[in-house]
């Protein structure tokens, strides 16, 4: 098996949240708190207003921040590639949450412990989807061998976006199919 991730297809993203509610239920976050988060950038270029869509959690990334700078091996890789979390080690010092650059891990205040996305590893293990993308209407999350759910084109798809950080940093478990604007008013799929 490749590596395992997120594919993300923004072209079909209508920012309806689903994915976002689906994994706070999931995991019974406490108020405020969200291990999947969806944003709605508003922006103006040469060919005028544009309204795009992201929908970001951890990016399961090969060489992740958060282990590296957890203090206690808290945060770790687990055996499939993705990046787990054994909050009966943390400490809840947040070096995860600062390490992080995507925003990733977040510190619950009500257990004193960082926790992050797992990419619903327990439901995975019962053949199930992450509650992400088994909740997204539109189809636009996948989960999986990246290689394999980018195979239709791999070229249509990137592992960053103009506002995410350089994923030379902690190369990131995610492919990203994208909206560019072709120069005519009017969004192109990459």
């Amino acid at each position: 098996m490749g590596c395992l991730g997120f594919v993300y297809d923004q072209t079909r993203c209508i920012g309806c949240n689903a994915c976002q509610m689906a994994c706070k239920d999931e995991h019974d976050l406490e108020p405020g708190l969200f291990f999947r988060r969806v944003d709605t950038i508003e922006f103006t270029d040469e060919n005028g207003e544009h309204v795009m869509h992201y929908s970001g959690a951890c990016n399961h990334c090969e060489d992740p921040a958060c282990v590296k700078h957890c203090p206690t091996g808290a945060m770790y890789i687990r055996e499939d590639g993705t990046v787990g979390n054994h909050t009966e080690k943390c400490i809840g010092c947040g070096c995860c949450v600062w390490a992080c650059p995507y925003g990733a891990p977040i510190v619950s205040h009500r257990l004193g412990k960082s926790l992050k996305c797992d990419s619903c590893y327990d439901r995975r293990r019962e053949g199930k989807e992450p509650a992400c993308v088994a909740a997204c209407i539109t189809h636009c999350l996948r989960f999986g061998d990246l290689e394999e759910l980018t195979r239709d084109d791999p070229d249509r798809y990137t592992a960053s976006l103009p506002f995410l950080p350089s994923p030379d940093l902690t190369h990131p478990s995610l492919r990203i199919r994208q909206h560019l604007h072709d120069g005519s008013g009017d969004q192109a799929d990459l």
